[in-house]
């Protein structure tokens, strides 16, 4: 789920996509089958204009939405290639991030407003061990704060890459004190609410109520990561996001356990439902909506 002008764009399975109106609460979808597109989408990206849907599996098909109708602006073709997030720092920066070929990252970027996509050489990519890969559990597996970016890894290994040149170059920023080592396992969800102060959660998602090892946090732009107290941690969570104008305070995660809430910078947690939810946008500091199997819900955030 993303933005689009105070409304809330979206994209899932069979080729469908929609628009939720916040103020009416109403929802319109359509698919792209009358196009021959069968594929899945998982990430989605907005710039102030444009509305962006990345298909997962091969082949990668990425469309931009406007006004004049659904254009394919790149395409991809590999037995292995399977894109997990996608991302806009403004309306003229896009990066695509994708499970690893060859063991380097794939990194699509543009430079246009998402016209052209060009994606990352072999030798300017990422490399990773062999097992570590990025998960799409909730199209937050990368955070942005101005031009830094930060993308969090797991299976095999875990750990949080850094770029500050719009992805062209890469740093290993640190290795996380979270469950790793099989391809279950590692951080699924990163967010920033500055350029300091971050949170990272995860875990192993066949072992949901699995506590420890699902949650860090850094506040010095992702060097150091704190793990999350073991008897305070959720278990393993696939999006968190931070309230708005919480000054970092408040958070939400989804998890298969439930919608949780924090307001201590994530170092302790309350269940705020017991529903699944996958992933979940905050419009405004009080709207927020999460999505789960086959549903969309919109909620209130009411302040005590």
């Amino acid at each position: 789920m993303v933005l689009l002008e105070k409304n809330v764009a979206f994209a899932g399975s069979d080729a469908t996509f929609g628009f939720i109106n916040t103020q009416n609460q109403t929802i319109a979808t359509s698919n792209l089958k009358n196009r021959g597109v069968i594929s899945d989408f998982r990430a989605v990206a907005a710039t102030s204009q444009n509305f962006f849907m990345l298909s997962i599996g091969n082949p990668a098909l990425l469309y931009k939405a406007e006004q004049s109708g659904m254009e394919e602006v790149y395409r991809e073709e590999h037995p292995e290639v399977f894109y997990d997030v996608l991302r806009f720092t403004d309306d003229q920066f896009g990066i695509a991030i994708g499970d690893p070929i060859d063991n380097c990252l794939s990194v699509v970027t543009t430079l246009n407003g998402g016209q052209q996509w060009t994606k990352l050489t072999w030798s300017q990519s990422p490399k990773l061990e062999e097992g570590e890969s990025v998960f799409a559990a909730s199209n937050s597996a990368l955070a942005h704060y101005g031009n830094k970016l930060w993308v969090v890894t797991g299976g095999s290994k875990s750990r949080v890459l850094f770029s500050d040149n719009k992805g062209y170059k890469w740093q290993d920023l640190a290795t996380l004190p979270l469950a790793q080592g099989s391809a279950t396992q590692g951080a699924f969800t990163i967010a920033f609410y500055n350029d300091q102060q971050g949170i990272v959660l995860g875990g192993d998602y066949e072992q949901p109520t699995e506590r420890k090892g699902s949650g860090a946090l850094t506040f010095d732009g992702g060097k150091t990561w704190q793990p999350i107290a073991t008897d305070k941690a959720i278990g393993y969570a696939s999006c968190v996001q931070y309230i708005p104008n919480s000054e970092g305070n408040a958070l939400v995660a989804t998890s298969p356990n439930g919608l949780f809430f924090s307001n201590d910078q994530g170092k302790s947690w309350q269940q705020l439902s017991d529903k699944s939810y996958h992933a979940l946008l905050f419009v405004d500091e009080q709207t927020m909506v999460a999505s789960g199997n086959e549903k969309i819900t919109l909620f209130r955030v009411v302040k005590k």
